[in-house]
Formats: C-alpha cells, sequence, structure tokens
C-alpha cells in the first residue's frame, strides 16, 4: 500500500514540525538515501578517512603530552585537509538536501528521479560553496560581538539554501527573505532549531561512544604500563573512528530536513498571510 504524499508546503506547530519530518524521511529513505548516496558518498568517504588520521594524530598528541613528551600536534597541512573535506562533504549533504524538497514540492513525490536532483544541485552550485561560506562568515563575525549576534543571525540564515535552490532569487531578495520568513516568528524558529540540534547531538554522541571507549582503553593501558604508546593504527581504532564519522554524516540530513520543514512552516504562513492582504485590500476596495 503506498503511503499518501506529504504536503510540504503547510503551517505546522512546534511539534508536527519535527513529526512531519520524521515521516518524510521514513516514506522517503530510499530514494533519499539512494540520491545521498550516490552523490555525496565520495566527498563523505573522504573526509572520513582524513578524519581518521587527523583523530589518530590528535589522541596521540594528547598521550604524549599527558606522559610528558613535547608534541606539535597534527601537521599543518593535515589539519587544512581535513577542513576543507568535511567542508566538501556537508556543502554535498547541505546543498542536496534543499534539492531533493525542492524537486517534491514541484513534481510531486513521483514524478522525479534522483537524476533530477542532482540536477537541480549542479545548476545552484557555485551559489551553495558561496552563500555557505559567506553566511558562515557572518555567523562566526556576529559571534565575536557578545555571542548574540551570531545566534540572532544564526536563525534566518539556516534557511538561505533552502530559498536559493527551491525558489530560485537572486543575491539580495535571497538575503531579504530569509529575515523575512522569521519575522515574528524568530523565537519559535529558534526553539526548532535549537531542540534539532540537541536531538541530531545527541544520537551523534552515541555514535561517539566506541572511539570514546577505545581511546579510553589504550590511555589506561598506556598509565598502567602495558602498552608504551597509542596504536593508531588498531583495527579497533579506525573502526571506532569511521563509525563515529559516519554518525555524524548520517545525521546531518535528518537535522537540515527538519529545518526544511520548518522553513516551509514559515513560507507558507508568510504568503498565505500576504496574499490574504491583498485579497482584503481588493475588497475593501470595491
Amino acid at each position: 500500500m503506498n503511503k499518501p504524499e506529504i504536503e510540504l508546503l503547510k503551517y505546522r506547530d512546534f511539534t508536527d514540525v519535527f513529526n512531519a519530518s520524521f515521516a518524510f524521511i521514513s516514506q522517503e529513505f530510499k530514494r533519499f538515501g539512494m540520491a545521498m548516496l550516490m552523490y555525496a558518498g565520495i566527498p563523505v568517504l573522504l573526509a572520513i578517512i582524513m578524519s581518521v588520521f587527523y583523530a589518530r594524530d590528535t589522541m596521540s598528541t594528547v598521550f604524549e603530552v599527558l606522559n610528558g613528551v613535547s608534541n606539535m600536534g597534527p601537521s599543518p597541512s593535515l589539519i587544512i585537509l581535513a577542513i576543507l573535506l568535511s567542508f566538501v562533504a556537508q556543502i554535498f549533504i547541505y546543498g542536496l538536501v534543499p534539492a531533493y524538497l525542492g524537486e517534491y514540492e514541484e513534481k510531486g513525490r513521483s514524478g522525479f528521479t534522483i537524476a533530477d536532483v542532482w540536477s537541480r544541485f549542479v545548476r545552484h552550485l557555485g551559489a551553495i560553496i558561496g552563500y555557505s561560506m559567506l553566511s558562515g562568515i557572518m555567523i562566526s563575525i556576529g559571534f565575536m560581538f557578545l555571542i548574540f549576534p551570531g545566534i540572532y543571525l544564526m536563525v534566518p540564515l539556516s534557511f538561505i539554501l533552502y530559498v536559493k535552490i527551491i525558489e530560485n532569487k537572486d543575491f539580495s531578495d535571497t538575503f531579504s527573505r530569509c529575515f523575512q520568513l522569521v519575522k515574528n516568528r524568530w523565537w519559535s524558529t529558534f526553539g526548532i532549531l535549537i531542540l534539532a540540534y540537541i536531538i541530531v547531538a545527541i544520537v551523534n554522541w552515541l555514535f561517539s561512544v566506541p572511539s570514546l571507549i577505545v581511546g579510553g582503553v589504550q590511555g589506561y593501558l598506556i598509565a598502567s604500563g602495558a602498552q608504551e604508546s597509542l596504536d593508531g593504527n588498531s583495527l579497533a581504532m579506525i573502526l571506532s573512528t569511521v563509525f563515529s564519522g559516519l554518525g555524524q554524516y548520517i545525521l546531518q540530513p535528518v537535522l537540515f530536513i527538519i529545518i526544511g520543514f520548518q522553513y516551509y512552516t514559515l513560507r507558507e504562513q508568510k504568503d498565505r498571510s500576504s496574499l490574504m492582504d491583498r485579497i482584503s485590500s481588493i475588497t475593501s476596495e470595491d
């Protein structure tokens, strides 16, 4: 029995945003997961491999410092490469989610393929990279000024790629649209974003537990003298780090889908209100 199509452009309250998000993930799990695997799989895999090297060097540094051995830590080139690959992986995930939602909204559940999602993503790739970097810089600068400006900017700018990829507005209209969407709805949107981040962070921590256990065991062995130094190349260390990385990247689309459903809620509320105002104005003139 086919599940009914989920209406994206619909006003939802706080709880319904989460319920609809998880219902959408359940309904679209196979095709959405395939799109992520096909188009974001390689960047994510490369980012995870690099995270294994970075985690190994970082933990080695920590244990050596605790044992009184001087260590400069991971090399700058390793740090830069790890950050770059992580950014690329997140760009793919962050851009593919609104591209998928846009296709679903315009063509219906059965009217598009994952190739259509990729086509929409590629059309906006330059904007995805540029807007992601610009919004990140703006939020970072905001956090430098007493933190609150960064928190304030984080809420409207969370929707910047949804506005660009789904509504296809130009540069200035995209930014103004983000702030228009959260006008008078900043606090409720902030609450949804914070709860979404907390849920994802808790589940992500569970994925990190094996890595913490392996590190703790090796730390105990080193402290007790049973092991001379951290074995970053051990199978347990590699597998636990990979598992932790996979958890991080698997959970990111969940977060972005929740943000997407709040975007549709705000859009429905704002656009419907504007339409009703225009109808009321026309009626009063008559």
